[in-house]
């Protein structure tokens, strides 16, 4: 039985350098003593790894061994093959993420054969994935009576038992940071920007006793949260959950659900075109190259909120994520998918040119950034343009092992400057900002700046066009640079003739008092940030702490922060700047699985506008 199993790694290439909690490295033991519980699915960005063709004598699920550690092989099947047939059922069930269909599965498992170990203990899965945590403390108790000396539950059990504390007294562990009480508001109580927590979804607790604390099992490793440019939708990508959740712009109401599964027949495959772009080839196997479940990422709406664009991290077929993904483009109005485009390996951004003509994606797998061509409003008519690299465009042997850290430079954030000549690409690995001059038909960037917010992960210009702001993952510092000094360092690189840049340095090292750059410490595993309408504020995610805090830009004072759900990832900000969502992934398989609604509210009238003063970029002609 294939075997799709999920490594839990977390969001950097870098993240390893700032706490040994935040990854792990990955066994280089065999596929059979690595297991891990496909549920378990919370880590930001996360790495998917699949172990191809793992019989069920295999299949108990676990998490990855600690390093040094032995994991003891036990066969993964019942006595009875009526049960062992009922596990293999369950497990797809559950693979699939229909927790409520497995569980009865499970269930029926363990009434044909009730010394079934491996259906206990899987069946204590789904119920973790239900939010039903005195289930997964009696099954996996059971497990342990039938099988005392099993690997994995003593590992999962303590979380098992903390989050049901939380939950029944209300007991409150940074950790752990879920169910944040709604209502709760940010510190200091007189800040200029006061942040209150409205509202929440969630699927960790279904017996939630605050209405406005919704249980919803779509939300599974919320990655990234989009306002449409109307404000009449936000939509939300569940990572794990294979999904794009839509919602009303209040958070009331979800509107309803686009699952990203290829069946690879009609009419799916009709979505797709025939072969990838730029140079990028398909292996030969699978056969059915366009089955498969893509995890959403990033996401863009583009043409005046008309369609949504997501990039996959990777097909579910590609073991190591060395060969095409894929981006939807999803119909708003609609809500269906209307185009499936090919992508490199591992998508990870997207981001619409201002003039609305041209789209870019980074490809974290291969250091390169993939341009299309969106003019006009049929997706049909819409195609690749280009392939960018950064630097060295990784070769087929190098993307092995652990991708998330076998990324190159890992390509991230994405920024085109006001004019949408330039585009800025950052290095999450090794640092620095790469230019690309998008009016001339050279593959490389003109010039990398180095020197700046090493390990660069977020990168937003202001509305007026004015500056450049960095969320730097590893220091946890975000960065507020005056746009026009870096652009005269890259002009002065693109007006030189094709000699002089043939013998010219393509990175150039800056301090930050060479370009008037400021920055403010926010926390350690700053991830998204965000600008207030008319740029007094910069609203950052730090995971590490689970708060979003709040920057004043013209000092780049840190003025205002909030707990929210651990581990925050994702965030965005309505276009009045009245209402902040947060996605909180979780790690290692503590909080997270949530998306908060926080209400903003500003010491100055003026801020808050009926309109969209952001400008959303403009329909393509």
């Amino acid at each position: 039985m294939l075997r799709l199993v999920d490594r839990i790694l977390g969001s950097s290439c870098l993240a390893n350098l700032m706490s040994p909690i935040l990854m792990r490295p990955i066994s280089t033991r065999s596929p059979r003593s690595l297991r891990l519980p496909r549920s378990f699915r919370f880590i930001d960005l996360p790495l998917i790894v699949a172990l191809a063709l793992l019989p069920l004598s295999a299949g108990k699920a676990a998490n990855a061994p600690t390093p040094g550690k032995s994991v003891r092989e036990k066969p993964g099947r019942c006595d009875k093959p009526g049960a062992t047939t009922l596990l293999r059922d369950g497990y797809m069930l559950q693979a699939d993420g229909n927790s409520e269909d497995a569980l009865k599965t499970y269930q029926a498992c363990v009434k044909a054969d009730p010394n079934c170990a491996d259906c206990w203990y899987e069946m204590g899965w789904s119920y973790w994935k239900l939010g039903d945590w005195s289930e997964v403390l009696r099954v996996w108790k059971q497990t342990l009576i039938l099988d005392p000396l099993h690997p994995e539950v003593p590992r999962f059990l303590p979380t098992a038992k903390a989050n049901q504390l939380a939950i029944e007294q209300k007991v409150f562990r940074k950790d752990l940071a879920r169910g944040v009480e709604l209502q709760s508001q940010s510190s200091p109580p007189d800040a200029p920007v006061k942040l209150t927590y409205v509202s929440r979804w969630q699927s960790y607790n279904k017996n939630a006793e605050d209405p406005l604390d919704r249980f919803d099992l779509n939300i599974d490793s919320p990655k990234s949260v989009n306002f449409s440019p109307d404000s009449k939708v936000v939509m939300v990508n569940s990572l794990e959950g294979a999904k794009t959740v839509v919602f009303n712009a209040s958070g009331t109401e979800k509107l309803g659900v686009v699952a990203h599964r290829f069946s690879g027949r009609s009419p799916d495959l009709n979505l797709f075109s025939s072969i990838p772009p730029f140079d990028y080839k398909f292996p030969l196997q699978p056969k059915k190259l366009q089955q498969f479940v893509g995890k959403p990422v990033e996401g863009q709406f583009t043409h005046g909120g008309k369609y949504f664009w997501v990039p996959y991290y990777r097909r579910s077929w590609d073991q190591m994520s060395q060969w095409p993904s894929a981006m939807a483009v999803i119909d708003v109005s609609t809500r269906r998918i209307r185009r499936v485009f090919h992508t490199g390996p591992i998508g990870k951004y997207v981001r619409v040119s201002p003039d609305g003509r041209k789209l870019a994606v980074s490809h974290w797998g291969d250091n390169t950034v993939g341009i299309w061509n969106i003019e006009g409003d049929e997706p049909s008519s819409w195609k690749e343009e280009r392939l960018l690299i950064v630097e060295r465009r990784l070769a087929g042997k190098e993307m092995q092992g652990d991708r998330d850290k076998n990324c190159g430079y890992c390509i991230r954030g994405l920024a085109f400057t006001p004019d949408s000549r330039f585009l800025m690409v950052g290095r999450m690995r090794k640092g620095g900002l790469s230019f690309f001059d998008l009016t001339r038909p050279d593959q490389r960037e003109i010039l990398t700046v180095d020197g700046l917010a090493p390990g660069p992960r977020d990168l937003h210009v202001s509305h007026d066009g004015k500056y450049l702001y960095i969320s730097c993952n590893l220091t946890g510092y975000v960065w507020r640079v005056p746009l026009n000094s870096l652009m005269k360092l890259v002009h002065q690189q693109a007006q030189r003739s094709p000699a002089e840049k043939a013998s010219a340095p393509r990175h150039i090292e800056i301090e930050a008092k060479d370009v008037g750059a400021s920055k403010a410490f926010v926390g350690l595993g700053v991830r998204s940030i965000k600008l207030s309408p008319h740029d007094d504020y910069v609203f950052a995610a730090v995971n590490q702490t689970s708060e979003v805090v709040v920057v004043r830009t013209k000092d780049m004072t840190l003025v205002s922060r909030i707990t929210v759900d651990s581990y925050p990832v994702g965030l965005d900000l309505s276009p009045d700047g009245a209402q902040l969502w947060v996605t909180a992934q979780g790690r290692e398989a503590k909080g997270g699985n949530s998306v908060g609604i926080l209400e903003v509210r500003y010491a100055y009238a003026d801020v808050i506008k009926k309109t969209d003063i952001r400008s959303a970029e403009p329909k393509a002609p």
